[in-house]
């Protein structure tokens, strides 16, 4: 009977250490895509219109164009 309950509770604790380990994970990649679009939108803040014309942005869509970058949305 003790071999099963230690079996249960190793289960969990392994269980618990997983899930915290996908949160930690969960946290550090978006830090990651945090960190990619404060450069992004640091580089098309500083480009002049003619040169976000010639990417087919103008200065308003710079922030959207970010976020769809970022979160890979089209």
């Amino acid at each position: 009977m003790a071999a099963t309950t230690s079996a249960s509770v190793f289960e969990l604790a392994s269980h618990a250490l997983s899930s915290a380990g996908k949160g930690i994970l969960a946290v550090l990649e978006e830090f990651g895509r945090a960190r990619a679009a404060k450069a992004l939108y640091t580089e098309l803040a500083a480009m002049s219109d003619e040169e976000l014309d010639a990417l087919g942005l103008v200065r308003s869509d710079i922030s959207r164009t970010v976020y769809n970058k970022v979160y890979d949305l089209r």
